[in-house]
């Protein structure tokens, strides 16, 4: 009923007609139809910190539902007004409770022309469309009608497009604080030795989700790197300080004593996270064009240090794209009681928790059932942004370690994603509760690798 309520509001908001039918639904349209940083001390403890216009093609006939669980902070963006007092007898009335997407836009997948046609006639603004090649469909970034929250434009974009898939445009963040320290002992304790150098020159490129990077750099000098930008127009980049750390330890040269973890492969640096009100953030509309080029450009690895939540729309590219490549990406750091972070949290991907250089689960990782395996991540020497070195934490961190040892992997594999993925959970160091368990997954990464795919 309170559904009900709020489409027929939004109805009389935008003066469209609306009224009620046999059986108790509500039929709204237009008036005329038409078609369209740690410490190291990591104990237990974790105190620190309906549908009517037709379609098909990609995600049609997926479930609409969503997820709508809360992470992070509110991003404003679109046409929201902080002050429209609309918007606020909206939220008097049913709340403003969730803070993990940008308020005012929302994302769709597949959405046909006359679909877009009749959202248009209700209100809503195109920001942006993309193709995208490899998974398929195209993805647009709608602004939700003035004055609209957009989990309640949400609801009339899935009762008016039944064929498109949608969803909220969820932001994520990346998984990584930083600190200082000597950390050369990453690749030590999980078994991966240097590998000659050039080894995986020849193999398919490895992929990163992420910031931009310093690619002038001189720890990324001889790395052969491809770099692409995903940001939609009138944003900022980021500071390239995270993504040239993640560059940097899967083909980065650091020192002769922290050579590269993937010597010579071909990297594509693909930019998602950019600045929305000065905070770093991935959007959903960003990642999934992201991963559309690494698999365009024929990536067999793909690495997410970031961590937000669940969106239909990013659990379809994921899905896709773990047809071809593995994915993996950071647990999170929202604690041993934290929820679930995504898109590690989704079954096709890889979910890395960090350790201590003690073996010792890093504080503020997130735990849970979705965790596969640990690797190093509290004080990891990587590069730092504007030259030099420094040492980084975070769950972010372990990710290319794994990234590079699934790579490895593949190798040993012929290029199976499966057989790849079990040969590192089966041969991972038990840690913690016996057998999986929620802190280590399977456990600690062991696993050398002699050659790259």
């Amino acid at each position: 009923m309170k559904m009900m309520v709020r489409l027929l509001l939004l109805a009389l908001l935008l003066g469209v007609p609306a009224f009620w039918v046999e059986g108790g639904g509500l039929w709204i349209g237009p008036a005329v139809a038409d078609d369209d940083g740690d410490d190291g001390d990591d104990g237990d403890n974790g105190d620190d910190g309906p549908g009517a216009v037709g379609g098909g093609g990609f995600g049609a006939g997926d479930d609409q539902d969503s997820d709508r669980g809360g992470r992070g902070s509110r991003e404003r963006g679109g046409d929201a007004d902080d002050d429209d007092p609309i918007s606020d007898f909206f939220d008097s009335l049913f709340g403003d409770d969730d803070d993990s997407f940008v308020e005012g836009e929302i994302v769709a997948l597949d959405l046909p022309a006359n679909g877009r046609a009749a959202l248009i006639a209700v209100g809503f603004r195109v920001l942006s469309e993309r193709p995208l090649i490899a998974l398929g469909g195209s993805l647009t970034v709608l602004a939700v009608p003035r004055g609209t929250d957009a989990e309640d434009a949400l609801d009339v974009a899935r009762s008016l497009v039944s064929s498109a898939v949608f969803d909220l445009n969820h932001v994520y963040r990346d998984g990584g604080t930083g600190c200082e320290g000597d950390a050369c002992w990453a690749a030590r304790v999980v078994g991966l030795g240097n590998l000659p150098a050039g080894a995986c020159a020849r193999g398919a490129p490895i992929a990163i989700v992420d910031t931009a990077i310093q690619v002038g750099h001189a720890a990324l000098a001889m790395a052969q790197v491809e770099t692409n930008s995903f940001l939609r127009p009138g944003f900022a980049s980021a500071p390239p300080d995270h993504g040239t750390a993640i560059a940097a330890l899967i083909v980065g040269t650091l020192s002769p004593d922290a050579a590269p973890l993937a010597p010579g492969a071909p990297l594509l640096a693909a930019e998602a996270i950019g600045l929305r009100d000065g905070q770093p953030l991935a959007e959903a509309a960003t990642i999934v064009p992201a991963i559309d080029w690494a698999m365009s450009r024929n990536a067999r690895v793909i690495a997410f240090s970031i961590e937000g939540a669940p969106n239909r729309l990013l659990e379809i590219g994921i899905r896709r794209g773990a047809q071809h490549a593995n994915l993996v990406a950071a647990a999170g750091n929202g604690g041993p009681d934290g929820d679930p972070a995504f898109p590690a949290a989704y079954p096709e991907v890889m979910a890395v928790a960090a350790v201590d250089h003690r073996l010792r689960p890093y504080r503020n990782g997130t735990r849970g059932a979705f965790v596969e395996i640990a690797a190093p991540g509290v004080d990891v020497l990587s590069a730092a942004a504007g030259g030099g070195q420094r040492a980084w934490t975070g769950s972010s961190f372990a990710v290319p370690i794994v990234a590079a040892a699934l790579l490895r992997a593949r190798a040993e594999t012929g290029g199976n994603p499966v057989a790849a993925r079990s040969l590192l959970t089966g041969g991972a160091r038990d840690l913690g509760a016996p057998g999986r368990d929620e802190v280590y997954g399977y456990g600690l990464l062991n696993f050398a690798g002699s050659r790259c795919w």
